[in-house]
């Protein structure tokens, strides 16, 4: 899930280290066994409180990679990337509480809520670390927050098309430079509209489900769920109908929207201190962003150019950082151009 369109100039950017282009590759699809495993629930890990998350693992290797979707998604988005990780280290996808084949979780679904989490999983796992994180969008904000709050247990960071803290904020003098004020004030103020928008359109799916489960067959699903993504095949699609229409899935599906890195600004003071340029030292990191969007559309080319800076400033967080956009592609970019996100991994391991 992408949220957002607050934009920024991209030209103060450019000069970020590591900024270059990456071709992408041609559309893949998830080979039907892959589809078959990736929908089914693998072991079961007891991370203490009665709760178990779901872990899939796949290869060997003295390293270890563990991915993290986006808002909305579990481990099955993984499924064209992970089995080429899997060839040269130990590869693991996990469904976050409530999510996939994991357990639901009380309280409010907070970015170091789902932090500590997954250093428990780290742990009862028995993961080796340090190891390298993968995340998308919101997880893509989850794995970097882990990497600052528990550096030890990391050794590189892939970020697919990342989700961005106080983006706003971040974002507005660029955003004022490039189109005034006005424009400036009319997109910040859109985007909270929008976010509010989803926080209780998704409220709203929670409080259906909880009375029944959905219907797959109604709108009121569709817009209550991730839609299916034909590139990951039939089985997942199967997968995702069956678990989409649950309480538990709509539950955490909107308690981690309204308690998001979006959504909870009382976190924004934190965050400031937390991410500034160095604070990763030299552990590897790499920022993909995707390059699809409409230039025609003003909103959408100051979105896209703010994305592009934000991503930029994450990339600073490690003196070895690099930002790359992926031509060609949307905010799935592991669907869209899987070897784009496959040669990331494996430069980062490599390093």
């Amino acid at each position: 899930m992408r949220l957002g369109v607050l934009a920024a100039s991209v030209l103060s950017m450019l000069s970020t280290i590591g900024f270059s282009q990456v071709p992408a590759s041609p559309l893949k699809a998830v080979a039907p066994e892959t589809g078959r495993a990736f929908a089914e629930a693998h072991s079961r890990v007891d991370i203490g409180g009665g709760r178990r998350l779901n872990l899939y693992c796949t290869g060997s290797g003295d390293q270890t990679v563990l991915f993290d979707a986006g808002g909305s998604d579990w481990s099955v988005v993984w499924a064209l990337v992970q089995p080429a990780i899997s060839a040269q280290a130990r590869a693991c996808s996990y469904d976050r509480a409530g999510l996939g084949r994991s357990d639901p979780a009380a309280g409010p679904r907070t970015p170091v809520a789902i932090a500590e989490d997954l250093h428990a999983l780290i742990a009862a796992a028995e993961l080796k670390t340090p190891l390298v994180l993968v995340g998308h969008s919101l997880g893509g904000f989850n794995v970097k927050l882990y990497a600052a709050l528990y550096p030890e247990d990391v050794a590189g960071l892939v970020l697919v098309d990342p989700a961005e803290e106080r983006s706003g904020e971040r974002s507005r003098s660029l955003l004022r430079s490039r189109y005034g004020d006005a424009f400036a004030a009319r997109s910040e103020l859109l985007d909270l509209t929008a976010l509010g928008g989803i926080v209780e359109r998704y409220r709203g799916c929670a409080e259906r489900a909880r009375e029944q489960e959905l219907d797959p067959t109604t709108i009121a699903y569709r817009r209550c769920a991730d839609p299916e993504r034909p590139a990951l095949g039939p089985d997942i699609a199967v997968a995702r109908r069956r678990i989409q229409v649950t309480p538990a899935y709509q539950a955490a599906q909107a308690s981690e929207i309204a308690n998001s890195v979006y959504g909870n600004a009382a976190a924004d003071p934190v965050y400031a201190g937390l991410f500034r340029a160095g604070r990763l030292g030299k552990t590897p990191v790499i920022v993909l962003t995707h390059g699809r969007y409409d230039a025609a559309d003003p909103l959408d080319a100051a979105g896209q150019a703010s994305g592009l800076a934000l991503h930029a400033e994450t990339a600073s967080l490690s003196k070895l950082g690099r930002h790359r956009v992926v031509p060609d592609t949307g905010h799935y970019i592991q669907l869209d151009a899987p070897d784009a996100v496959i040669a990331a991994i494996r430069e980062v391991l490599a390093r």
